[in-house]
């Protein structure tokens, strides 16, 4: 009779969830984070077009490769923080 007490006891602590005897599940890791590189590379890829085709429009450049020319050194002097890989600036 005991024994039969005891196990019923043994399979209800089992079969309730005991926090004791509980497992816990791994969580899932949280989503990645897009990498700062590519935001920076789409905000230096926008900010560009924009300044070249405000250059071209003001007519304070000729060209095309002359507006990238100055935007270029006008991001690089106002955003000095902002790290673009070199395959961005080749475009």
């Amino acid at each position: 009779m005991k024994s039969s007490v005891s196990a019923l006891l043994l399979a209800l602590v089992l079969t309730s969830g005991c926090s004791l005897l509980h497992l816990k599940s791994k969580k899932a890791a949280p989503p990645e984070l897009p990498p700062a590189a590519g935001v920076q590379a789409e905000f230096h890829d926008r900010w560009m077009d924009k300044t070249v085709h405000e250059l071209l429009a003001t007519g304070n450049a000729k060209t095309e490769a002359e507006a990238r020319v100055r935007a270029e050194a006008e991001f690089a002097k106002q955003f000095p923080f902002v790290k673009v890989p070199e395959k961005v600036r080749s475009r």
